[in-house]
């Protein structure tokens, strides 16, 4: 079958969720809400977290549309993976988030054939091999992957300290620096240690 042409990434996300209402789930005798909503974006928490949380799935509660509201995260492009996430998030969104990954998230995972930690599964070789037939469908998620830094980068150089008054000295890291309390040599006791660095002396 000849791919849809399907531009956005929310129209691939929401044509591979009714493929998967209509066939995948449905299969197995598991329901997937008509009201859910599927989109791109990262999760709602601290930015280490959610470049680590690839999806996640809002309870009806967390909606003013009073709807369940599934996001899958932009740092993830391949097709196929993007889809056994999908799965995973759908589920969750049969039972509005209401048994986390217990027994009921697990028994409708296995059916459709999601496997590996409940908390992270991944398609088995039946479900890639569905999955494979459903992108010739629909075509490639399109969609680049977006990467972000966790944080500040640290610089590795260290530091030179060393006492106005002997001949006391020493290397460390910008961040040792910043947590040092007092300027006190560790050679002669005098209120002496100095560096050029703009982050030493807060005592």
């Amino acid at each position: 079958m000849k791919a849809t042409n399907l531009k956005t990434r929310e129209q691939w996300l929401n044509e591979a969720t009714n493929i998967f209402r209509a066939e995948t789930f449905k299969r197995n005798s598991i329901n997937i809400p008509e009201d859910v909503k599927v989109s791109c974006g990262f999760a709602p928490n601290g930015n280490r977290s959610r470049l680590k949380t690839l999806g996640v799935c809002h309870p009806r509660s967390h909606s003013k549309a009073n709807v369940n509201e599934i996001f899958i995260s932009p740092a993830t492009s391949d097709s196929s993976r993007v889809l056994d996430i999908l799965a995973h998030e759908l589920i969750h969104a049969v039972d509005n988030c209401k048994n986390g990954h217990r027994k009921p998230f697990r028994d409708m995972a296995l059916a459709i054939g999601l496997t590996g930690k409940m908390t992270s599964t991944e398609a088995g070789e039946e479900l890639k091999k569905e999955l494979d037939t459903i992108i010739k469908r629909i075509g490639t998620y399109p969609h680049a992957e977006i990467k972000l830094n966790s944080g500040r980068k640290q610089s590795t150089r260290n530091i030179k300290v060393s006492c106005d008054l002997c001949e006391f000295s020493f290397r460390t890291s910008r961040k040792n620096i910043e947590l040092m309390q007092y300027n006190k040599c560790n050679s002669c006791g005098c209120d002496s240690l100095d560096t050029n660095d703009s982050f030493f002396g807060r005592g």
